[in-house]
């Protein structure tokens, strides 16, 4: 996550409007400082210890460059043992669930995860 270093910064950077690579190290230089350390277990999530975490849900744009980052994340949970849950929505951007109310695709989203939450919260 923090390295930067996903395979869709590279197949996604024709299709995503603003996360791009440079765009991402600068906002993590920003987050962390210069010499921060990008695989600290306490400031990137791929590199800590995830077990014990309660069920984690994850959506994704397909045309985003940070797709490969939410795949990654799911899969270093699920092999801690945390429930995930993982949908990624061909054709959409970082943050397209802003959207909501004005684009299907957000509605959508927003009724996938209300319906995976629903039954974790007992509703």
């Amino acid at each position: 996550m923090l390295e930067v270093n996903g395979e869709s910064y590279h197949t996604n950077c024709g299709t995503d409007a603003f996360y791009y690579q440079e765009v991402v190290r600068w906002l993590v230089d920003t987050f962390l400082g210069e010499d921060g350390d990008r695989r600290d277990p306490l400031a990137n999530p791929l590199y800590a210890d995830l077990t014990g975490l309660p069920p984690m849900y994850i959506q994704a744009g397909g045309d985003e460059t940070l797709l490969d980052d939410g795949r990654r994340l799911a899969k270093r949970a699920r092999t801690a043992g945390v429930e995930v849950g993982l949908d990624i929505f061909p054709g959409q951007q970082h943050t397209f669930q802003m959207a909501a109310g004005r684009a299907p695709e957000a509605d959508d989203a927003i009724r996938r995860m209300a319906a995976w939450v629903r039954p974790k919260l007992g509703l």
